[in-house]
Formats: structure tokens, sequence, C-alpha cells
């Protein structure tokens, strides 16, 4: 039994990190304003992005938590195993294919905006900016109902009705370790951020997608072989 509590929580966390690790427009925002005007400013972004993702997050558990009447059905479970396996397989490629595929041009690109533009005043706007970037990101939206569906139901046979509480306090520690990690390398070794750093943090994404998806697909099989 402890065993399943530590996989449930565990797995709540890595939906965190995944979620917030990708590196898309607010990680680059972030990375941008920290090499221009400070540290503070990636932590405000990092505070806007956990805003944002916990905001969907929370959609989509509380929606599946009061809309599916048992979340124990097999049934049920198949259907959104199946959900995990179609969204979160084409994701985990799609992020490998990214680490291995030409990661200097990209980082050149982002590097050249980041020198574009000038930071703002206020760090407040950077939290509103980049709640708004999380919240209207379809890949974001896509990934947290794909994680969702394969956590939900294993999360209520094991935590109950306290499930969606346990699984707010871990993907929120989750996406706040992956920020907390990215100010410290923006505060104390900012040299380190290059293509090889976003070559390492796509790779790891895409084996946790890949990860998820793979679960998703031993709740099919199972369904399947009985």
């Amino acid at each position: 039994m402890v065993l399943s509590y530590i996989h449930v929580l565990s797995a709540a966390f890595l939906m965190g990190l995944a979620a917030a690790a990708p590196m898309g427009p607010v990680n680059m925002l972030a990375i941008r304003r920290g090499v221009i005007g400070g540290w503070r400013y990636t932590l405000a972004c990092g505070v806007g992005s956990v805003t944002g993702d916990l905001i969907l997050f929370c959609v989509v558990l509380l929606g599946g938590h009061y809309l599916f009447s048992d979340l124990s059905n097999p049934m049920l479970r198949t259907i959104l195993a199946a959900i995990g396996v179609i969204v979160l397989l084409p994701l985990g490629i799609y992020f490998l294919v990214r680490a291995f595929k030409d990661p200097l041009r990209a980082f050149a690109s982002a590097r050249k905006r980041w020198n574009e533009t000038t930071v703002p005043e206020h760090l407040v706007a950077e939290v509103t900016d980049c709640t708004a970037l999380t919240i209207v990101n379809p890949l974001t939206i896509i990934y947290w109902v794909g994680v969702t569906s394969n956590w939900l139901p294993f999360a209520h046979s094991v935590l109950g009705t306290s499930a969606p509480e346990w699984g707010i306090l871990m993907v929120a520690a989750g996406l706040m370790t992956w920020f907390a990690a990215l100010v410290v390398v923006v505060r104390f070794i900012p040299n380190r951020i290059g293509p090889i750093f976003f070559r390492l943090v796509n790779a790891i994404l895409g084996l946790i997608l890949l990860g998820f998806a793979a679960l998703c697909a031993i709740v099919l099989y199972r369904h399947f072989l009985h």
C-alpha cells in the first residue's frame, strides 16, 4: 500500500516537472528575462507559469473527478488510457526529435530575440504574461488532458476522494522544482544555458512523456488480455 502511495504521488510530481520543462515560449521568456534583467525576472515568469499550469490542471482534474461517477470502472479506465496513449506518445516522440534536431540553430534564433527586446519595468507584468502564455498554449492543454486521464483513475483508487488535493500539491511541487532550478542556473551559471542544455531538457521531457504513454499502454494491454 505504501508503494502505491509513493507511485501515485511521485507520478503527480513528475507530471508537474514535465509540464514545466519544455523549451517553449514560457521557458524561453524566463531565461531571456533572467539573462537581461536578473534572476528575479526568471522567478516572476516561473510564478506565472506555475499559476497557469495549476489552473489548467485543476480544470481537468476536478472536471474529471466530478463528471465521471465511477473512476474505478474498468471500461472508463481503458478509454482514458487510450486517450493517454493517443496524446502522450506523439508528444514524447516530438520532444525527443527536438532534442536531436539542430538545437544550435534554435538556440541562436532564441538568443537573437532575447537581445532585440527590452525588459518590462514591473515584475507583475511578467507573472501575468507567463500565466496567459501557459493557459493559451494548445500543447499545454493537450498535455494536461493526456496525463490526467492516465493518473486520475489510479490516484482515485489509492487516495480516494483526497486524490485531487494531493494531485494539486504534488504537481505544484514538480512545477516549482523546475523553475527553482532554472532560477539557480540563471543566477549562478548563465554560461551553462545553451544548445546542450536545451537538448538535455527536451530529451528528458520526451522520455517522461513516453513513460506515461507506456503506463497507459499497459492498462490497455491488460484490458484486452482479459
